[in-house]
């Protein structure tokens, strides 16, 4: 038998969920809880912030490292566009061991010889010597004194660098330091005492000299003045631009190798344009001195 609803019955104002169970509320969250919680929020913030910062500076870090290692570099040639490539040696490098040397992923070498009129690398003579029974062809470097005479200089490294049948086209190097830069002599007198030096090389290998310079020395000296010459373009953050008739190209001043006696100092690295056919006619044949 059916019970009727009892009308008297007291009403609940507990909620009940569709089983019959009452339905309990949450307890309200307290005011120090919620003071808490925002704390902790703020503080994972705070948190993760910090070691999003620490990460980056970490990269960073070890960027810079590889970075000054020559590990890496922001421009370096592809070998399959420009075959030919190698470093610059003075006497920071030390003596070399061709033995070994001229067997790394190197097919050329310049050796500085010379600076101003009376100086002469520590390290050339002996550099100098191995360099005959080296594997690579090898070329001297003078490195140019904008104050100074310039047949004078040549003269001072004809005399170190003696004959060179069968180096490279040798060359000078046109990079003056800032002190050079504030006290430079008229541009016209460094561009008349560089144009002796040019001649006089000329005049007794028979090949015009290659000019290597940055590219401040570039537009200051010899844009437009020496197209007669070879020019060697120092460009580390990009390739040359293409208005810019370079013969070879220095890349990098922080490539480490290996075989030479200081092989902790870094060095300048640097690729020909125009492939090993063309590069092979830089080197000085006996013709070329008469």
């Amino acid at each position: 038998m059916r019970r009727r609803p009892d009308n008297n019955q007291p009403e609940y104002s507990i909620p009940i969920d569709e089983d019959g169970y009452p339905i309990e509320d949450e307890p309200e969250e307290l005011p120090d809880q919620r003071q808490e919680r925002k704390k902790t929020g703020r503080f994972v913030r705070k948190l993760l912030l910090r070691l999003c910062i620490i990460g980056i500076v970490l990269l960073l870090i070890e960027f810079a490292i590889l970075l000054y290692s020559g590990q890496i570099w922001f421009n370096e040639p592809k070998k399959k566009d420009y075959p030919v490539r190698g470093p610059v040696m003075d006497n920071k490098g030390g003596e070399i061991y061709w033995s070994k040397f001229s067997k790394l992923n190197i097919q050329m070498c310049y050796l500085r010889a010379t600076k101003s009129t009376s100086y002469v690398d520590e390290s050339f003579e002996k550099n100098k010597e191995g360099a005959f029974h080296s594997l690579i062809p090898v070329g001297a470097l003078h490195v140019f004194d904008i104050k100074a005479e310039g047949k004078a200089q040549a003269e001072n490294f004809l005399s170190a660098v003696g004959d060179m049948e069968g180096w490279l086209t040798p060359a000078v190097e046109i990079s003056p330091g800032l002190f050079d830069r504030l006290f430079a002599p008229d541009v016209n007198k460094v561009g008349t005492n560089l144009r002796d030096f040019v001649n006089t090389v000329k005049e007794k290998t028979g090949v015009c000299p290659v000019i290597k310079c940055s590219s401040g020395a570039y537009d200051k000296y010899i844009k437009g003045e020496f197209s007669d010459c070879p020019l060697w373009y120092e460009s580390l953050f990009s390739e040359p631009d293409d208005n810019i008739d370079w013969t070879f190209w220095e890349y990098t001043s922080r490539t480490r190798l290996s075989s030479y006696e200081h092989d902790s100092h870094r060095l300048h690295m640097s690729v020909y344009r125009y492939g090993e056919d063309e590069f092979r006619k830089l080197i000085i044949s006996r013709k070329d001195t008469q």
